[in-house]
Order: C-alpha cells, then sequence, then structure tokens
C-alpha cells in the first residue's frame, strides 16, 4: 500500500510537471549574426520561407554530448592503483539529418555552405532554369579554378538546439533547456541515396564541428500553464485526454 501511495505522488509531481519528456520535440536556428560578413548563401537559402524549411525539415538531432579527457596517476596511496581525473573538456561533432523538399531547399543551404567556405561562390553562370534541357545543356567550373579557404569567421555560425514541449498555448510552448554549439560549420555532407523502387523521402545528412557549447537551463516555474479552477489542475498528465489527444508533439 505505501508503494502505491508514493507511486501516485510520483505521477502526480510528473503529471503536475507536463509529463515526460518525448524525443520528437526538438527545434534548432543558425545564428549567422555571429560575424558581419556577408554571405551569399545565407540571404538566398536561409531567409524567410527557405529559412523555416531548413529548419521544420530536420528531422534528426541529438544533444550534444559531454566528454572529459582523462589522465592517470599512481602512487598517491600505498595499495592503490591507478586513478583517472579529468584534464580537458572535449567536444566531439554533431549530426544532423534534413528531409528534403521538391527544392532541395536543406540540399542547396548545406552544399553552398560548404562551398562558401573553399570559396566557391555560386555565380550567374551555374544557375539554370530547373529545366531537363537546361541541367543536359550545364558546364562545370572552369578547369583551371583555385579554391582558397576562408577564414573561420567567415563562415561559423551559433547552432541553437532547442529541447521543446508542449504547453497550453502551442506544441513546443515550453523550451527547458537549450545548448548553443559556438562557431559551427559543416565538415561533412553524406551522400544522398536515390534508387528506384518504392518511393521514399530524400534525405540529407551533415556532421558539424563546433568548439564549444552553452548549456542554457529554462526555468523550472514554467508549468503546464493550466487555469487554477480546472479540475485537472495539479492532476496534469494523469487524467485522459490531458495528454496525447490535446496536445500534438512534433512529429508524432
Amino acid at each position: 500500500m505505501e508503494r502505491v501511495t508514493r507511486l501516485n505522488e510520483f505521477m502526480h509531481k510528473i503529471g503536475s510537471r507536463g509529463g515526460m519528456s518525448l524525443s520528437t520535440g526538438y527545434d534548432l536556428e543558425f545564428d549567422f549574426s555571429v560575424n558581419n560578413n556577408p554571405k551569399g548563401f545565407v540571404e538566398e537559402f536561409y531567409t524567410d520561407d527557405a529559412r523555416n524549411v531548413v529548419n521544420m525539415m530536420c528531422d534528426e538531432a541529438q544533444l550534444p554530448n559531454i566528454v572529459s579527457t582523462t589522465g592517470t596517476v599512481i602512487g598517491r596511496y600505498l595499495g592503490e592503483g591507478l586513478i583517472n581525473y579529468p584534464h580537458t573538456r572535449t567536444y566531439t561533432d554533431l549530426g544532423l539529418g534534413f528531409m528534403c523538399d521538391a527544392e532541395q531547399i536543406p540540399l542547396k543551404f548545406l552544399t553552398s555552405w560548404y562551398d562558401f567556405m573553399y570559396g566557391e561562390n555560386k555565380t550567374s553562370d551555374e544557375t539554370y532554369d530547373g529545366t531537363m534541357e537546361a541541367a543536359l545543356g550545364s558546364t562545370p567550373r572552369p578547369r583551371n579554378r583555385t579554391n582558397r579557404l576562408k577564414f573561420p569567421d567567415e563562415y561559423v555560425c551559433n547552432l541553437k538546439i532547442m529541447k521543446t514541449e508542449p504547453n497550453r498555448k502551442s506544441s513546443s510552448g515550453r523550451v527547458p533547456i537549450t545548448y548553443i554549439l559556438e562557431n559551427c560549420y559543416p565538415y561533412s555532407i553524406d551522400a544522398v541515396p536515390l534508387a528506384y523502387g518504392s518511393s521514399q523521402l530524400s534525405r540529407v545528412t551533415a556532421s558539424f564541428y563546433y568548439t564549444r557549447h552553452t548549456v542554457l537551463y529554462g526555468s523550472p516555474n514554467q508549468g503546464p500553464e493550466l487555469d487554477p479552477d480546472d479540475p485537472a489542475f495539479g492532476n496534469f498528465g494523469l487524467n485522459r485526454g490531458r495528454v496525447g489527444d490535446r496536445f500534438v508533439q512534433r512529429g508524432g
């Protein structure tokens, strides 16, 4: 009986905080305002509607891991073996996966960003009207072209990955934790598989490096925002119809 009571109290506390977290609730934002250098690919593929397409088409992400590089020490005490101690914070790479719309906006955004890093800015000669005839008649860049790598401050950005949760206003009304990846840039864009057979969504996956990340913590006082006069207040997440039916998570 005591265990049942404790379990009910535990579920009550979880429910009053909005229930359990689901992996389908997240959002991201590429912040290129860290420097004032003009970027053609940002103006073309990450403003207005294209910006929303890139952000919403990200269907696979992860919050960064935390790793410490350790050293060893021996001989502190008689009979004690090797002792590991941390000495450096290590930041590994991060992978993001994007679904592609018919205009291939996420793929164009990532590819043009990568080209921009190596000085291959898109020109009017490399644009065609999108027809098969024009694509067949297109030509590559000059054979004797050179690639001059830009300085990091010219192509890096701050990537914000926000873990979202639903509230009364929207399915992503709460953001309990946010990771800001500083000086982020794509170092690898995976091949996009194309094949005949059953139709599947085209997807592009890119890997990013960054120098470090900042973790921001949302206020724990941001609850489910129910009216205190609501019969379900304080029991949110336990009453049927309050979770799942009322709120729809991203991708759910």
